[in-house]
Order: structure tokens, then sequence, then C-alpha cells
């Protein structure tokens, strides 16, 4: 998946417009693919594995995954 593609799958989330399970799932696989060896990454790359609409125990939450997303938008930016 190129840059753009992840970028628009992290804007489509953080502004709504898709918050699924599925989209977080698509989100986890192409930040591990593009950030294979990044410590910080397989943080979140945790975190998305980890995400309910809603939360719950040990869960994360749609404003959790939200901040990362846009943690990942600026490494993406700055990477390219």
């Amino acid at each position: 998946m190129t840059d753009a593609q992840i970028t628009q799958l992290l804007a489509d989330f953080i502004d709504g417009k898709n918050r699924s399970i599925t989209a977080a799932g698509q989100i986890e696989v192409a930040i591990d693919d593009r950030f294979p060896d990044d410590e910080e990454v397989a943080d979140v790359v945790l975190a998305l594995a980890s995400y309910r609409p809603g939360g719950g125990d040990y869960l994360y939450d749609e404003q959790a995954i939200v901040r990362q997303c846009k943690w990942l938008q600026e490494k993406i930016a700055s990477s390219a």
C-alpha cells in the first residue's frame, strides 16, 4: 500500500468517515508493512489490534485511536 493510500485510511478514520474494526485492521497491516522495524509504530499496531468502538476492558476506543492516527499521519509526512 502506498503512503497516499495509508494517509487516506488515516484521514477517513480521523474524520469519522470509517472507524470500523475493518478499517483499523487495514491501517494496522499497512503501517506494520511500511515501518517493520519501528518500535513506536509497533505500539500503534498493537493499539489498532486492540481497538473496539466504545472501548472496553483492555481495549482502545475511537478517541485513543484517533490520537494514534494523527501521530501516524505526521510520521508518514515527515518520512516522505
